[in-house]
């Protein structure tokens, strides 16, 4: 609880001196998107990451924000559509950025051990932190 606070005040402080810094944490709301670092308390209570609602809010609301973490986000061919288009492939690339890792992994590890004609278990092979990164390992090993 003590270090909670101490990173609260430091988070202050560091928006005080740099509001556009990606990574910290709103003061004001404990509801923040885990890959943008961005307030998300304008969306509904369920939210895990920043929508296309959200990223419009900050397109209305607080552009600079918008330009220089939300718009990098879009790719060439979204940036001359429709502008809730491109709202819609910012939500999308920042629901990817977190689940990508976690699906690549578990693929690439799945496709090493369906491989027929494998001598050795390749499960052995495979590091721990990969496996629960995936999914697929139990974290008290």
């Amino acid at each position: 609880m003590e270090n909670n606070l101490i990173y609260k005040v430091y988070d202050f402080f560091n928006h005080i001196i740099n509001p556009y810094d990606i990574k910290l944490s709103s003061v004001l709301s404990e509801k923040t998107c885990p890959v943008t670092g961005l307030d998300i308390s304008m969306q509904p209570k369920n939210s895990k990451f920043l929508s296309s609602s959200g990223v419009k809010w900050y397109y209305e609301n607080d552009i600079k924000i918008f330009n220089k973490i939300l718009a990098p986000r879009l790719t060439d061919s979204f940036k001359n559509k429709d502008i809730n288009i491109q709202f819609r492939e910012v939500a999308h690339s920042i629901r990817n950025a977190d689940s990508n890792p976690r699906n690549n992994t578990r693929r690439a590890i799945q496709k090493l051990l369906d491989e027929k004609d494998s001598l050795f278990n390749n499960m052995q092979l495979i590091e721990k932190t990969k496996l629960q990164e995936a999914g697929m390992g139990s974290s008290s090993d």
